[in-house]
């Protein structure tokens, strides 16, 4: 269980993300397809298509920490759009 500041965002990439990324390919799509500044302190949630694997690359004060995690049965419960658009929305 992570326990997060109420400052804390996550922001959900709506598009189908390539699991071969690693830092620097997650903060690029971050800072160039979801215009967003990777250096604020937040979550940025990646995940394939089929929806079995997710990353997530936070700032960790002195540097970029990736965690990932993989399911051997069942997916995720998360809309992904089969677009390389990614628009910036935030829920309320």
């Amino acid at each position: 269980m992570m326990h997060l500041p109420a400052s804390v965002r996550v922001y959900l990439c709506a598009s189908a993300c390539d699991m071969r990324k690693s830092f620097d390919g997650l903060h690029a799509l971050v800072t160039q397809s979801m215009q967003l500044d990777a250096f604020g302190g937040h979550l940025f949630v990646f995940s394939n298509r089929r929806r079995d694997r997710i990353k997530i690359l936070y700032w960790d004060r002195d540097g970029f920490a990736v965690w990932a995690k993989r399911l051997e049965e069942g997916t995720y419960a998360m809309a992904i759009r089969r677009l390389r658009c990614y628009r910036r929305r935030e829920a309320s």
